[in-house]
């Protein structure tokens, strides 16, 4: 485990939290705060169980309990666990008002794997009495956010639950408070395994989660209630035949998602509002297949205004567009696949940061949503990690990237199928793009001075680091991560 510097914590998030899973079925998480167990709903086990627990997850993982951390380290192992009887195929987390960890959980709710104020036991009777009202009147649909869960929301938020997925087709609930397992829920036979999961609304929302989408194999897309974890709808929409659902990102809002598939060609838009199907989006079949081969959608991600959208395939074709007219922001064919993708920026600018099969790291800027200030050509790429330089990537292939709330805006977490987690900062890399375009918008019409002075910025610019890694932890000798 590697210590960021003091500069680089100065640039991290104050609480960060981060889950992998492996091929063998191990969960392993990481907290910037250590947890202490409690006598309410720690482990209890001995520590011949733990042990007999890491040696059955092929000795790759390590209980906090007996793991040597480094008390100045910025990610701490937090627990370690086999979690399903073959590969981990999702996971997501929902985040949790700050209020609701009150001695590491000690509230009903939180026993129950639930927000404070999502359990109606846990509520005044004038809560529960508007609460019992907005039910009636909106039915089970997903909150909008104009109920008095918005308005009693803390605005500091934690996390709160995890969700994941395996191959053995059974879906597990942790409470993150607590560091207990929460519940487990078996999926119909009929549907096939879980792909792909996300919480409605997502952790960026300052919303706590109500519901939560579980894509499967068979092409249908479950959404759970998360008060009592009962089904709500199936959508019914992708293709089965070749895998089913591939990737799912939900709206800011939580009022809709957007889903690809995988060997189907199709993005479709969901209203979870009304739990119903609003825009199949078509995309061609790659180049060369004539047709009998269609695309993959391998990973979809919303900016943080939920005014864009962008999606990867496997062809290395990457897509930005905007939400309201359609129009593409950016569209490029990178030379290898884009595992996952997000967006990073902020008010200098919007960018997507991708994770690709050869071990590279682009990053893609944006176009801005107003004519008047993009110019022609001025759209740009950075790769902020080289390619492998060989004909396999291997253990340095990236399978995982998200973006960090909270931080500078330009921080993801990367994880690669050697089994190392990261925390890059891609500041440089965006740094650079946007050097680029002044220099375009300025060079014709500068004068002897401002050739000058551009010079002695370029030289400066020699030392800019387009990726610096701030953190990095394994999760253990011969251990390949699937999901984070």
């Amino acid at each position: 485990m590697l210590g960021g510097s003091a500069a680089a914590s100065r640039r991290l998030p104050s609480r960060l939290v981060v889950v992998a899973g492996t091929y063998d079925g191990v969960l392993a998480g990481w907290d910037t705060v250590s947890h202490e167990s409690d006598s309410g709903g720690g482990d209890t086990r001995s520590t011949a169980s733990k042990e007999d627990d890491i040696k059955s997850s092929g000795g790759v993982l390590h209980d906090d309990a007996h793991h040597a951390e480094d008390p100045n380290a910025y990610l701490k192992l937090s627990f370690a666990m086999a979690a399903h009887e073959g590969s981990v195929r999702c996971l997501s987390i929902s985040s949790a008002p700050a209020s609701s960890a009150v001695q590491h959980g000690g509230s009903k709710a939180a026993v129950n794997g639930e927000h404070g104020d999502n359990d109606d036991d846990n509520q005044s009777p004038i809560s529960r009495k508007k609460r019992r009202k907005r039910k009636k009147h909106h039915g089970d649909d997903i909150d909008n956010g104009d109920g008095d869960e918005a308005k009693t929301n803390d605005s500091k938020q934690i996390p709160g639950t995890l969700l994941s997925g395996g191959y053995d087709e059974s879906i597990n609930v942790f409470n993150l408070i607590r560091h207990v397992q929460a519940g487990e829920l078996r999926s119909a036979a009929d549907l096939g395994t879980p792909t792909c999961s996300s919480f409605a609304p997502p952790p960026s929302s300052p919303s706590p989660a109500t519901h939560a989408l579980v894509g499967m194999s068979s092409g249908k897309i479950v959404l759970y209630k998360k008060r009592d974890w009962s089904v709500q709808h199936v959508l019914s929409g992708h293709d089965g035949e070749h895998g089913g659902v591939n990737c799912l990102s939900v709206h800011p809002s939580g009022r809709m998602a957007l889903s690809g598939g995988r060997g189907d060609g199709k993005i479709i838009l969901w209203d979870l509002m009304r739990g119903r199907l609003a825009f199949v989006h078509k995309i061609p079949p790659p180049a060369g297949s004539r047709g009998r081969r269609k695309t993959t959608v391998t990973d979809l991600a919303w900016s943080d205004d939920g005014l864009r959208y962008a999606f990867a395939t496997d062809g290395g074709k990457v897509t930005a567009r905007d939400v309201d007219t359609g129009e593409d922001l950016l569209d490029v064919m990178l030379p290898s696949r884009a595992n996952q993708i997000a967006f990073i920026g902020g008010a200098e600018g919007l960018f997507l940061a991708a994770a690709c099969d050869d071990g590279s790291l682009p990053v893609l800027a944006v176009g801005s949503l107003s004519d008047e200030k993009e110019e022609v050509g001025a759209r740009r790429a950075v790769m902020a990690i080289e390619p492998v330089d060989g004909p396999v990537a291997g253990d340095a292939r990236f399978k995982c990237l998200n973006n960090i709330e909270g931080g500078s805006g330009f921080l993801v977490v990367t994880a690669n199928s050697g089994g190392v987690i990261s925390i890059i900062d891609l500041e440089g890399a965006a740094r650079m793009i946007l050097s680029d375009e002044e220099d375009d918008r300025e060079r014709g019409s500068a004068d002897e001075d401002d050739i000058s002075r551009s010079s002695n910025e370029d030289e400066g610019e020699e030392d800019d680091v387009a990726a610096e890694f701030l953190e990095s932890v394994r999760v253990g000798s011969g251990a390949r991560i699937t999901n984070m």
